[in-house]
């Protein structure tokens, strides 16, 4: 997966698309009439281990066979700001999820899209500075007859479905802005196929551990 240069924050309308987050098609076969179907044993969960930022203000749970390194974060330096970002990767080395902390929060661009949101749940402990609930959410916005996929955290208003303003994944916290986001890659690569090869992806581990990585930030 490719990630912006980490000198700017993203200030594109067209969220980033994924290119190490391959979607796969789930397959199930039905037992044969001859053998009895047998209850299959629930997984383990995963291991968890957790990443907090030097500044100790945000953090998250992530599996224990991944990794986080912590980089130079986009945005200035300023009076009470220190840049930093923290990659996740998996267990392969590939560059899965971002979230940036402590920028100078320079806004996003917009533009007129189509949203269809795909899936999205609170994440309550990373409240902003008006004390805002973020969003969760995975959604595919149509522009210009090209869909662009994103999975990001984001204020509650970019979850409105339909005819709308492209998506913003800044949030205002107490130490500056941060972003967190899925790492897709860049266009023209489509990150999925259609719109069935990406609820595909929703089925699989690596979804779920995305999604419960980001559900579990916190801000304090």
């Amino acid at each position: 997966m490719t990630a912006p240069p980490a000198s700017t924050l993203q200030t594109s309308a067209e969220p980033s698309l994924a290119g190490s987050i391959a979607p796969s098609a789930v397959i199930t076969t039905a037992p044969s009439p001859e053998v009895p179907a047998t209850t299959a044993e629930p997984e383990a969960p995963a291991l968890l281990k957790t990443f907090a930022f030097p500044d100790g203000h945000i953090s998250f749970s992530y599996p224990e066979d991944w990794s986080v390194r912590i980089q130079r974060g986009p945005g200035r330096d300023g009076p009470g700001l220190q840049p930093a970002e923290a990659v996740v990767s998996d267990g392969a080395g590939d560059d899965l999820f971002r979230v940036s902390s402590g920028a100078d929060g320079v806004g996003c661009t917009s533009g007129p899209t189509y949203r269809t949101v795909l899936d999205k749940a609170a994440v309550p402990a990373m409240r902003d500075v008006e004390g805002t609930v973020p969003l969760f959410v995975f959604t595919v916005e149509t522009t210009r007859g090209q869909d662009w996929y994103s999975m990001t955290l984001s204020h509650p208003r970019y979850s409105a479905e339909g005819e709308t303003s492209s998506g913003c994944p800044l949030l205002t916290m107490g130490n500056g802005a941060s972003q967190a986001a899925v790492i897709f890659s860049p266009p023209p690569q489509a990150t999925f196929t259609s719109r069935e090869s990406a609820q595909a992806w929703m089925g699989t581990e690596q979804y779920a551990r995305l999604k419960s990585l980001m559900l579990s930030l916190a801000y304090s």
